[in-house]
């Protein structure tokens, strides 16, 4: 097993991993973005809700937790939804946008409204091949991600690297 102490000590490495992880961030969104019509607003809300409520799962139970793998979703007794106001908190986006996104979300059966106020990741979702596909990527490109940071030299310079995602080029403009 790697020892990644002396890679994240390192100045020199900062860039490196920063370039790294944000290539892993884009690729997961890029892959996303087809669960809901390439919205790519709507593909962060709706990795924001499984961000947020995996993470209060994870707190609040990691024993349970630990045994799951990759791909299965947690158990529903450990769910703390989210609110809209939170996630447009969390996203940055106006609490218009999410309001529209998450309407269409639930047209699309991928979030559900739990109580008044609160949204969880539909139980269909949760359990669809699409997800689970979606989550053997995001491990795929996170043991990549981890490998190349593994295989830093941390006495030499970060070298700039011209490789190309595996996902068309994106337009960045925004509407």
């Amino acid at each position: 097993m790697t020892d990644f102490t002396e890679i994240l000590r390192s100045p020199k490495k900062a860039r490196a991993i920063a370039q790294y992880t944000i290539e892993y961030i884009l690729e997961f969104c890029i892959a996303g973005r087809s669960l809901v019509g390439n919205d790519f607003d709507a593909a962060i809300i709706l990795f924001a809700i499984q961000v947020y409520v995996g993470e209060k799962a994870f707190r609040n139970n990691e024993k349970n937790c630990r045994n799951l793998g990759f791909e299965d979703p947690f158990p529903e007794d450990l769910l703390v939804p989210i609110s809209r106001l939170a996630l447009a908190s969390m996203t940055g986006l106006p609490k218009e946008t999410v309001r529209r996104k998450i309407k269409r979300l639930e047209e699309l059966g991928l979030v559900r409204k739990v109580g008044t106020r609160g949204l969880l990741m539909s139980r269909e979702f949760a359990f669809s091949p699409e997800r689970a596909k979606l989550m053997i990527h995001n491990q795929r490109t996170i043991k990549k991600m981890f490998s190349q940071i593994a295989a830093l030299d941390v006495d030499s310079a970060p070298q700039e690297r011209g490789r190309e995602l595996s996902a068309p080029p994106l337009s960045v403009a925004r509407r």
